[in-house]
């Protein structure tokens, strides 16, 4: 029994039971799952249309990458950092707080539910590889056999990134008496393969929207060397993108994520409005008392996500990226200070004495994902959330461009990112500039623990935070290196026999 408990969870729980395939999606996201009693058998002779209904099951767990769910892979990690913060238990030894400041343990939900769930995705992509990869130099398939290797690539660069060795499984291993870690380097070198062997394969525009193009490889690649700190290869890849992706800049900042499949965005997870198909990040940002102060009408009120205290204190008052939101008009992006009822009082505190948002919550509300009111059961937006745009890109370039020596080329691509969010251009430039500039660009976007990783900043910034909102109280896990990993789950170690734990946990 033990051994059939081991291969299934690491197969991700495995998608075919009984030769049944379980479920899949359609195109792009935009309609139910579609659900079948085909064996795998049958798929595999179907050809190209049971090629398709693999490939089309993985788009039921890429929504896992946005915020489809309340507790995500794009979040969970980032409220490791000093940009985001869970209101759900804010004290270091409380649920949100264990994930705000570094205090994770290994039978913590978050990890492993981000562990479980990415396996599913990897699980679904070797699916498709073990049955369909020999014919990835057929025309009819080698896009959709691209695709997954694409969708198995992604998930294993986020899984060593916050977990550093892992399993690596490709379909054909033994599991019956487990798997060992396979180190972050090697992990690292199979993803860059993988996407180097695919970026010529994939079309320059999607077949359905959501899915990846070549130019979605490119820039993947791009921030890959970023990380990896290869300067020269992430410039080529990022001017690359630039110049001949056809991507643009959109004029306004909040347009990014208020228009679906707008010129900036390289690659999208498109939601719809129905329930665990959409994002909910406005739902699960909004607190009771000022939705109704607010008068947002059909959006629940989960009281959790928000911005850092320490993380808004940073910006310039007059940065568009946090616009102060407007209750009359419904637009704008960040919900600070004291916020008054119809009445005239204070939503916190009393009139003698009113309470701003960031004390009373612990955080600052945004809406950098606009509000749409009147939702699916008041928590589905269709709001997109884009894992690879042109803003970015030009962060990149701008960044590698500055460690080759090329402080003005860097500046070029610094300043109209600059001069959307309203503020002036720089004319002189430090790698402290740059990475405030991507953290006040992207945040909320999944890029700041891989930015602050690469800054070698990750617990001097979360100290910060921790600083800020307990100043009389020493940050417990200062200059602990082991922190910079999140803890293998406990259960995946009960399961596999041969998986070890991350040192200080």
């Amino acid at each position: 029994m033990k051994n059939k408990f081991i291969k299934t969870y690491w197969l991700g729980l495995i998608l075919f039971s009984g030769g049944n395939l379980l479920n899949s999606c359609s195109d792009s996201m935009l309609e139910e799952n579609v659900y079948t009693g085909t064996s795998q058998n049958n798929l595999i002779a179907q050809g190209e249309t049971g090629c398709k209904i693999l490939v089309d099951g993985i788009y039921k767990y890429v929504q896992y990458f946005s915020y489809s769910r309340g507790n995500n892979w794009q979040l969970a990690p980032e409220a490791g950092t000093d940009e985001f913060t869970l209101n759900w238990g804010f004290a270091i030894t409380e649920w949100g707080g264990m994930q705000n400041f570094l205090n994770l343990n290994s039978g913590h939900y978050q990890p492993m539910e981000m562990y479980r769930e990415t396996y599913k995705l990897i699980a679904q992509s070797n699916q498709v590889l073990i049955s369909f990869g020999s014919k990835e130099n057929d025309p009819a398939y080698s896009a959709m056999v691209a695709e997954a290797r694409f969708w198995r690539a992604y998930a294993y660069y986020k899984l060593q990134n916050v977990f550093g060795a892992v399993p690596l499984i490709t379909g054909g291993e033994n599991l019956s008496s487990g798997i060992e870690r396979t180190s972050a380097v090697t992990i690292r070198s199979f993803v860059e393969s993988e996407m180097k062997n695919i970026e010529n394969t994939l079309p320059s525009t999607p077949s359905n929207y959501g899915r990846p193009t070549k130019w979605a490889v490119k820039a993947f690649l791009a921030r890959f060397y970023l990380n990896n700190k290869d300067w020269t290869k992430a410039s080529q890849y990022a001017k690359d993108v630039i110049d001949n992706s056809g991507s643009s800049l959109q004029a306004r900042y909040q347009d990014v994520f208020k228009i679906d499949a707008n010129s900036e965005i390289i690659l999208a997870v498109n939601q719809i409005n129905q329930s665990d198909k959409g994002n909910k990040y406005v739902a699960l940002s909004l607190e009771s008392e000022l939705r109704n102060a607010l008068n947002i009408q059909g959006v629940s009120a989960s009281n959790g996500y928000g911005m850092s205290n320490y993380f808004y204190s940073t910006f310039a008052s007059d940065d568009q990226r946090i616009a102060p939101f407007d209750k009359n008009t419904k637009q704008g992006i960040a919900i600070a200070g004291v916020q008054y009822k119809a009445d005239g009082t204070p939503v916190y505190g009393t009139p003698a004495a009113p309470e701003t948002v960031q004390k009373h919550l612990n955080r600052v509300i945004t809406f950098k994902f606009p509000l749409q009111e009147n939702i699916a059961k008041g928590e589905d937006s269709d709001a997109d959330f884009p894992l690879m745009r042109l803003g970015e890109i030009y962060l990149t370039y701008a960044e590698a461009q500055f460690q080759m020596g090329n402080t003005a080329a860097a500046l070029q691509y610094i300043n109209p990112i600059r001069t959307r969010a309203g503020l002036l251009p720089l004319t002189v430039l430090t790698l402290d500039d740059i990475l405030n500039e991507r953290g006040w660009e992207t945040y909320h976007e999944g890029y700041r623990r891989e930015d602050l990783l690469r800054f070698g900043k990750l617990l001097e910034k979360v100290e910060l935070k921790y600083t800020y909102d307990f100043p009389a109280s020493p940050y417990p896990h200062s200059g602990n290196i082991n922190r910079e990993l999140f803890p293998i789950p406990a259960d995946a170690i009960s399961l596999n026999p041969k998986l070890t734990q991350n040192p200080g946990y």
